[in-house]
């Protein structure tokens, strides 16, 4: 079972390296090496994230989460809400470099991409920031889905007319203000 798991995380991690057409047979091949059995642990640690959620067991959540991706990388409903629920607690850098493994292992979401985002802003990264929002206009546009997308393109705007500000806790700011 082990092996498995190694296999699809390895396709995982090939599969950002590789053109789109082929990543996507790479994400499908680690998809079916993964066992109905895990993916039904992983649905049911997913559940039971939500459920200590509503009890703002915040450490219980976020170690579930963690257990369904590693019982299903392909599933990308852990990889939402512990996004979720790493921006709601401020955890701007930290949700930025997780959101940037799931954007990589899920290229075509443009929710993954939409908090990528506004986690990169957060974090005083607005290059990423506006690429990340762009990505996520482009994914929901391509997919007709007027709604996000004119959601994405507000985001950009705002990202892209925001004065450079201060990343929060970063050591290479002073009085929140950008070093020069």
């Amino acid at each position: 079972m082990d092996k498995i798991f190694l296999c699809a995380m390895l396709g995982l991690i090939l599969a950002g390296c590789q053109p789109k057409e082929e990543a996507a047979n790479q994400r499908s091949n680690a998809s079916s090496a993964i066992t109905a059995e895990r993916k039904e642990a992983a649905r049911k640690l997913t559940a039971q994230a939500v459920a200590l959620l509503e009890q703002k067991n915040y450490p219980g959540v976020v170690a579930s989460l963690d257990a369904a991706i590693k019982a299903d990388p392909t599933d990308q409903e852990p990889y939402l809400i512990l996004g979720q629920i790493l921006l709601k607690a401020g955890e701007f850098q930290r949700a930025a470099e997780f959101l940037d493994t799931a954007a990589k292992n899920f290229p075509d979401n443009g929710t993954i991409f939409y908090m990528l985002s506004m986690a990169n802003q957060m974090s005083g990264k607005k290059l990423p920031a506006v690429l990340a929002a762009r990505r996520s206009f482009e994914i929901f546009k391509g997919a007709n889905d007027q709604d996000n997308a004119e959601k994405s393109a507000v985001l950009l705007q705002q990202i892209i007319n925001a004065p450079e500000m201060a990343a929060p806790n970063n050591p290479d700011t002073k009085n929140n203000t950008a070093v020069k």
